[in-house]
């Protein structure tokens, strides 16, 4: 009988210590996921800050006749296509100057299911 005994005791601090360090490591998930979403939320912060005092700055872009729109049938991209592109650009850098080499059409971007695919393995976190 000493021996039952004596194994059930055992059996039982054995499943209350794995119990014990799963709701520990639960813990510190949590934890570190909190912490992890107030780093996030400050970067947010600040880009959103810049981000305004960028926008309240007064705009010292110069307006450019676009280009005739060139036939899209002989593989070249329209004129409105290219001053949309080139107006992105010009957003995205500010100041900087910046030079448009060359604007080209891309091949097909493969299947739906290969998008979605990339699309779900290198969204950020």
């Amino acid at each position: 009988m000493g021996n039952m005994e004596f194994a059930l005791n055992l059996l039982l601090a054995g499943v209350v210590i794995v119990f014990f360090v799963l709701i520990l490591l639960i813990i510190i998930i949590m934890i570190y996921g909190k912490i992890v979403q107030t780093v996030q939320n400050r970067s947010k912060n600040k880009n959103t800050e810049k981000a305004v005092k960028k926008a309240e700055e007064p705009n010292t872009f110069t307006a450019v006749a676009a280009p005739k729109a060139a036939p899209a049938a002989d593989g070249t991209v329209p004129g409105e296509v290219v001053a949309v592109i080139a107006a992105a650009v010009c957003s995205l850098y500010g100041d900087k100057p910046v030079r448009i080499k060359s604007v080209k059409r891309s091949r097909g971007s493969g299947s739906a299911w290969r998008n979605a695919g990339l699309f779900e393995n290198t969204k950020p976190f």
